[in-house]
């Protein structure tokens, strides 16, 4: 997603290199391009702040739809452990509850 070449403007000069350097370290840690991210699509060829801002705010809004709009997961998941809990706590010590720390890819928010 390198912007070079579109000005010669001093600070956006400065800020394509930042920008570009930035990249080529993310794409080395990671090995991802950000420039084939579906984001990096949507806002190619924006120029004015507000066309990329209101790229963001849609994906905000997206996310924001997901995270607390529709709570079926919670209404199908608050019986299952519910139950789990409840058996749990009957058998004793014959079932343990899941431990966090035994799941070691889950991060809390």
């Amino acid at each position: 997603m390198s912007t070079g070449n579109q000005t010669t403007d001093p600070s956006t000069s400065n800020f394509t290199a930042i920008f570009d350097a930035a990249s080529r370290e993310y794409k080395s840690l990671t090995k991802k391009d950000l420039a084939t991210h579906p984001l990096a699509a949507a806002i190619e060829g924006y120029n004015i702040p507000d066309s990329i801002l209101n790229v963001f705010q849609k994906q905000a809004s997206a996310f924001d739809k997901f995270r607390n709009g529709d709570d079926k997961l919670m209404e199908c998941l608050t019986p299952i452990v519910n139950i789990l809990f409840t058996i749990s706590e009957h058998l004793g010590e014959g079932v343990g509850l899941v431990s966090l720390r035994s799941v070691p890819y889950i991060m809390m928010l």
